[in-house]
């Protein structure tokens, strides 16, 4: 059940972004799969930072001492409880099995550096993987080709997704072979969001843990929108990002701690090390040796704001009802208008797309149009484009001539039915009479 008008109305008072007006109208903010608003109790977190104790390296030193500086202190103290909320949050087993990162595609970048792969090994992931949980293994291939001298050697393979899009565990648990060293997934799609069911995640899990490989997940796109425990899936790394959850520009790697500890550090100097000489260094245990010089202090202090949040304040289980139930008006509307120079991607049932509708056509001035005349009219925000998941969309949509002609409209919490109404008007309107519209065709 969505939220009622009372307490959607006290929620969107929390977002100042809300509050804005353009031609005497409010704005309509659609584009939550790149990044979500951010409410009062983060912005003032992270003011907290800057105005309260401004310093560096609170939660930084070795050992056990208590730092004798007042600011450290604090922020030593504020660092600590972030890092445990995040520990909570994934249900992580301790609060060192995580690491700050600038975004999910760091932290995947990390996994991807710093895992030892040897000539033979093979990474598998879907056909749809965003390209931070493809290119970085593609790299990883490009480095072992160069190792080995055989510009031929295959380390990245993929296995296909069902017709609509939707996962299909069968194809990836045959996928994997006894030269399978690492599964690397997205959790939920930032296309049409589709989302791996917990009980095939942890068959991969078993199926590649049987023989001695890891899982790794990109959860960007599920961690702000259900529970997800990361030990219970069975999952060895983890990567997100708290834009996506109502807080500051930051992400986290999870990762158990005897793998991650064993990574190879990724970028190296500042806090990574417990001490040098002029011909040597020995670094930190994890998770300072991935957490090169200073860090995003005001972040950290804001990431557990938004945790709390998001998951005490709303609710994780609430969001998810409220996202079913606008995605459901948003379906009931645009299904109707498929023709064959529009389409909705994805399955059909908007339950198993989450939050996320993504619009497609044959005809770029069509996505234009409506992109356009939703900015002008209403002050509606989507987003436009490939979204990050290239070589998904030319494999099955180059044909089609609609790989680059996508528009996607992604809601959250905060957004009302009424704003998926306008939105829907204006894509019946160009949709129904493209000739209309169509001035940059």
């Amino acid at each position: 059940m969505a939220f009622d008008a009372t307490r959607l109305a006290a929620i969107r008072s929390d977002f100042p972004a809300l509050e804005r007006r353009r031609n005497g109208k409010p704005p309509i903010y659609l584009n939550n799969t790149c990044m979500t608003l951010r409410p009062r109790p983060v912005i003032e977190a992270l003011l907290s930072y800057y105005e309260r104790f401004p310093t560096c390296g609170g939660g930084r030193s070795l050992g056990t001492h208590d730092l004798h500086n007042w600011f450290q202190e604090e922020l030593r103290e504020r660092e600590e409880a972030a890092r445990e909320a995040v520990r909570a949050l994934l249900g992580a087993e301790r609060a060192d099995e995580i690491v700050w990162t600038r975004n999910t595609s760091e932290a995947l970048n990390i996994v991807a550096h710093g895992y030892r792969l040897e000539p033979g090994d093979e990474v598998l992931g879907s056909e749809r993987e965003h390209n931070s949980n493809l290119v970085p293994w593609l790299e990883a291939e490009a480095r072992l080709r160069k190792e080995t001298g055989d510009p031929s050697l295959t380390v990245r393979r993929f296995f296909d997704l069902n017709e609509d899009g939707s996962f299909n565990v069968d194809n990836a648990l045959a996928a994997i072979t006894p030269r399978t060293k690492v599964v690397a997934l997205g959790h939920a799609s930032n296309l049409d969001g589709t989302t791996i069911a917990d009980a095939e995640l942890v068959a991969i899990a078993d199926r590649i843990h049987a023989q001695g490989g890891i899982l790794v997940l990109d959860a960007a796109q599920s961690v702000p929108h259900r529970p997800v425990d990361a030990r219970a899936l069975g999952v060895d790394f983890l990567a997100c990002s708290f834009h996506k959850m109502c807080g500051p520009t930051m992400g986290a790697l999870y990762g158990r701690y005897e793998l991650l500890d064993a990574l190879d550090p990724f970028v190296v100097g500042g806090d990574t090390v417990a001490d040098t000489w002029l011909d040597r260094v020995e670094y930190k245990h994890a998770p300072g040796r991935f957490e090169a010089g200073l860090q995003d202090y005001a972040g950290m202090v804001a990431t557990c704001a938004a945790i709390e949040y998001v998951t005490q304040e709303i609710g994780l289980a609430e969001i998810r009802a409220h996202e079913k139930v606008l995605n459901a008006r948003l379906t009931e509307r645009l299904l109707p208008l498929e023709c064959d120079h529009f389409w909705v991607l994805g399955p059909r049932d908007s339950d198993k797309r989450g939050g996320v509708c993504t619009m497609a056509s044959g005809v770029g001035a069509i996505v234009n149009a409506i992109e356009r005349l939703g900015d002008e009219r209403h002050n509606i925000m989507v987003r436009k484009g490939m979204f990050c998941v290239n070589s998904y969309l030319h494999r099955r949509f180059d044909q089609l001539g609609s790989s680059k002609n996508n528009l996607r409209a992604s809601v959250y919490f905060y957004n009302t039915l009424d704003e998926i109404d306008a939105l829907c008007e204006v894509v019946e309107e160009v949709v129904q009479n493209p000739l209309d519209h169509l001035d940059d065709a």
